[in-house]
């Protein structure tokens, strides 16, 4: 309760500032490609280092009915699911743990202090969602603690006129789902609600699952330099979990409950901007042994985070000087992990020049972390450098090298169970992130009247490489099979890697062509040096990272209104064996307001795990409808 008094407190003064979309409309007005990242918005063409942008509506040809299920489609992430229709997911990025990265809505933190197995429980949905941000590499610099091997940000923006877009399908094993976004503006305040249902019998034992989602946004201009947002965010799931944490009890079962809030302001005045956020997530947990029986072992978890963010540029004749700091409480009340509590505070500042014309981006960066845990303090300074170049009009190169780092969670600090034993003496994980990459883009002719996609052919070239020097790594170990596994923080970890994806697409009259084709392509190598080897023989996440991913996707139009579109993934993980899944879609639009879909997953067949010990579906398909009408 007094997190919640604190958090009403601090909303309350933050009213004292405003928020703007002044900086973002200059940007859509010069026709830059935006990015928000924590809140502030950049053009996409002045990116130091890798960052994807993935437009929900131009990849609507993809079969997915979930936000957390196009993630599988991005090269260099390691989406593994433990079900279907993304009921529950780790993300892993480049190597990396499904701990070590961050997830946002519209630049607020989902930090979960209980464990990173949530991450993925999102309020937002496919009928809202309008881009996901992927940020590879160090995300220090941009977004603090988590990010340390990058983020993922979905961004909603509610529509300035009245519309409706809803979807409901129907899938094997029981399947159903609905999701519909209204948006009802009212004067100058642009908002819209979300609500979104779905639900499967289960395709194995024990697999069935529900899942309610509720999500409101909302903007007000305050003059023409000012804005407030809002969000509001819920999620209920419950699912049947066999195989996913322990092979032993196959009547596992889980139920999650998350809820955000989300308050921000920003000011534009003559050379300063100021953007100020706070944020309360909160999260239950309830996790059983035996489904039937809650006597026998049952875990109950609730946690609160509270985040206070102000983030600020200062834009001069010496370049862009940006500052900011953040405040964190994190609260836990656990039946296992008990009663915790702990804080975090940050700062930084970062300095852009712009040389040559533009042509040449510099950025320096320094970033400070104080974080008092278990009655010990950690503190330190992370330095980083950028640097982007504009070779031609549609080639550029960048590089950047920067420190990163990440808090143990609690599960890790504290959990006991049959099989498992947390470690209280864990310290924060570190990372030295290096990269080089090139980007080439360039677009032409026109866009064609009556189609039903807005833009122009364009062809996108991207690649880089990457190194990763973790210290104090984090990871779950045993030496025997009887013993139980342990977090320890591992000496050193190395990850060297190369990324590269290419994207075509074409605009036409509709009729029968090829539309859009695109191939992504990532390989990790790591290597491990343990404390102590002889004491270590097993790892549980260290050898099962992702090696070599390799993601591909047709697009074409049979008709004018009717498209069909093929996706390959071919994923082959360190100490598991390769595989590979065949996903389909045909789409038919009787008008420009609706869509009939079919979709088919795992088309080979392939048997296959991606997390856990959860086998996932055979072949199964799905069939709905999409109705989107806007004023």
């Amino acid at each position: 309760m007094k997190l919640f008094l604190g958090l009403f407190l601090v909303l309350s003064a933050n009213s004292l500032y405003a928020q703007t979309t002044l900086m973002s409309d200059t940007l859509k007005r010069k026709n830059e490609v935006v990015v928000y990242g924590k809140g502030l918005p950049f053009a996409f063409s002045d990116r130091t280092s890798t960052i994807q942008t993935f437009d929900i509506a131009r990849n609507r040809a993809l079969p997915i009915r979930s936000v957390n299920e196009a993630l599988a489609y991005v090269p260099g992430l390691d989406l593994r699911q433990r079900g279907v229709q993304g009921i529950q997911g780790d993300l892993s990025i480049r190597g990396g743990t499904f701990e070590q990265n961050l997830i946002l809505i519209n630049g607020f933190k989902l930090v979960d202090p209980q464990t990173g197995h949530h991450a993925l429980n999102l309020p937002v949905l496919l009928t809202n969602v309008q881009n996901i941000e992927v940020y590879k590499s160090s995300g220090t610099r941009i977004f603090g603690q988590n990010a340390m091997t990058g983020a993922v940000n979905f961004v909603t923006q509610p529509e300035r006129s009245y519309g409706v877009n809803m979807q409901l399908f129907g899938a094997n094993f029981g399947g159903l789902g609905f999701q519909s976004t209204v948006s009802a503006p009212v004067g100058k305040l642009r908002q819209s609600v979300s609500f979104g249902y779905d639900k499967s019998n289960g395709y194995w034992y024990n697999s069935d699952h529900t899942n309610q989602q509720v999500f409101y946004d909302a903007a007000l201009p305050l003059g023409k330099k000012q804005e407030l947002k809002a969000l509001l965010g819920y999620s209920d799931r419950a699912f049947g979990a066999n195989g996913y944490y322990t092979p032993s009890f196959p009547d596992q079962w889980e139920s999650t409950q998350m809820a955000i809030a989300g308050l921000s302001h920003q000011a534009v005045m003559d050379k300063v901007t100021l953007l100020t956020k706070a944020s309360l997530r909160t999260h239950r947990d309830e996790f059983r042994l035996k489904r039937f029986d809650p006597a026998f072992y049952t875990n109950k978890h609730w946690s609160e985070v509270i985040t206070i963010e102000e983030t600020g540029k200062w834009v001069s004749k010496l370049g862009t000087t940006g500052f900011g700091g953040e405040w964190r409480l994190e609260g836990l009340n656990s039946t296992n992990l008990g009663e915790r509590e702990r804080t975090y505070v940050s700062g930084f500042v970062d300095h852009t020049l712009k040389l040559m014309e533009n042509k040449l981006i510099l950025v320096g960066n320094v970033h400070y972390f104080n974080l008092y845990m278990n009655g010990n303090t950690y503190q330190k300074f992370l330095p980083g450098f950028e640097a982007a170049y504009v070779l031609l009009p549609s080639l550029r190169i960048y590089g950047n090298i920067g420190q990163s780092y990440r808090a143990p969670t609690y599960t890790e600090l504290f959990y006991q169970d049959f099989s498992n034993v947390g470690n209280a003496n864990l310290q924060p994980e570190y990372a030295t992130n290096m990269e080089l990459g090139a980007s080439y883009s360039t677009t032409w002719g026109q866009v064609v009247s009556g189609s039903r996609d807005s833009w122009k052919s364009k062809i996108t070239i991207d690649a880089s490489v990457y190194r990763r020097n973790t210290n104090n790594m984090i990871d779950w170990v045993r030496n025997a099979t009887t013993d139980p596994w342990m977090p320890v923080n591992l000496s050193n970890v190395i990850f060297t890697g190369v990324e590269s994806n290419i994207n075509y697409r074409w605009n036409g009259d509709g009729k029968f062509m090829l539309r859009e084709v695109s191939l992504g392509y990532n390989y990790t190598d790591a290597s491990h040096q343990f404390a102590d080897p002889s004491q270590v023989t097993q790892s549980r996440y260290a050898f099962s990272g992702l090696r070599n991913q390799l993601v591909g996707r047709i697009t074409a139009n049979l008709t004018r209104w009717v498209a069909v579109s093929v996706a390959y993934r071919g994923v082959d993980r360190v100490g598991g064996n390769a595989y590979s899944l065949l996903d389909a879609k045909i789409a038919v639009n009787p008008s420009r307001s609706v869509t009939v879909f079919v979709e088919g997953n795992n088309l080979a067949n392939t048997q296959y795990v991606e997390a856990g010990y959860v086998q996932m579906p055979g072949r199964w398909f799905k069939a709905g409808l999409q109705i989107k009408m806007l004023d």
